[in-house]
């Protein structure tokens, strides 16, 4: 399971970083509760910067982009812990 996989992932109706409804993609980000989808712009996207969140909206972001994967929190908490070497 790669949780950087976003073909199942829709693509939203703005950017979630600046809200421009330009072209948009979507992408991850690793935050501190998990992995989350992003959709965001070309000049967004090209930014090292990852759109400031609420702990919640990250959390709630986690658990949308776990049924993007079909997997639950916990799956995701266990392959980010494998990928870190923490087994």
């Amino acid at each position: 399971m790669i949780l950087d996989n976003t073909a199942k992932c829709p693509v939203g109706a703005r950017c979630e970083s600046c809200g421009t409804t330009k072209p948009r993609s979507v992408r991850t980000a690793t935050t501190p509760v998990g992995v989350i989808c992003l959709t965001l712009c070309g000049r967004c996207a090209g930014s090292s910067l990852t759109p400031r969140l609420t702990p919640a909206t990250a959390a709630r972001f986690v658990l949308q982009h776990c049924r993007h994967l079909g997997i639950d929190a916990d799956q995701m908490e266990a392959l980010m812990k494998k990928e870190a070497g923490c087994t």
